[in-house]
């Protein structure tokens, strides 16, 4: 049971990034560049005041403050990490409601699953077995850090969350499906040169 609590936690502290995920870069041409937080950490050491560069396939690609009109995020965890540097190259949109809905109900109820595992550990430990307080505190920090990201104003419940959730998978098909019609185009266009 120990092994458990201790899977649990590395695993709910993974995530797997989707195309959600990504920084969107509205231009003033009218063109969306999409970059992943990979990209954007690996070309954050070249940024300068007037621009700022993100890394693709090992290819360095620039984009001038000037050329942009504003930036979106889809999540709320790559706005946590990179919202305050793009504040100084752009505008940044709000982010739309179903989305923040979505973002703190997931912290919410992944905060309260890491609780459970704590008091579940430190009650085995208590009551049975001593070894499982050892990993109480593991759950219980996790549980904290992530109840302090949390707007409880935007945690929904019940039927609510299931259509929220339901919402968010179609929008990620329909952002998969975007990239890798955008994948084809380009692919078709380097065939044609």
């Amino acid at each position: 049971m120990p092994i458990a609590i201790i899977t649990q936690s590395i695993i709910s502290a993974i995530s797997i990034p989707t195309e959600a995920d990504n920084i969107n870069i509205h231009l003033q041409s009218g063109e969306v560049v999409s970059i992943t937080k990979s990209e954007w950490k690996k070309g954050k050491k070249y940024a300068t005041d007037d621009c700022f560069f993100y890394i693709r396939d090992k290819e360095k690609f620039e984009v001038k403050k000037s050329d942009i009109e504003y930036v979106r995020y889809e999540s709320l965890e790559t706005y946590d990490k990179t919202a305050d540097f793009m504040k100084e190259y752009a505008q940044i949109q709000d982010m739309k409601e179903e989305d923040l809905i979505y973002y703190n109900t997931k912290r919410h109820k992944k905060s309260r699953t890491s609780q459970t595992f704590a008091v579940g550990a430190a009650t085995i430990g208590v009551v049975a077995n001593p070894w499982f307080i050892i990993v109480t505190p593991l759950p219980w920090t996790q549980a904290r850090n992530t109840m302090k990201g949390v707007d409880y104003e935007y945690c929904v419940r019940g039927k609510e969350w299931k259509e929220v959730k339901a919402n968010h998978k179609q929008k990620i098909k329909d952002l998969k499906a975007k990239a890798k019609e955008e994948k084809e185009m380009e692919n078709i266009e380097l065939v044609k040169s």
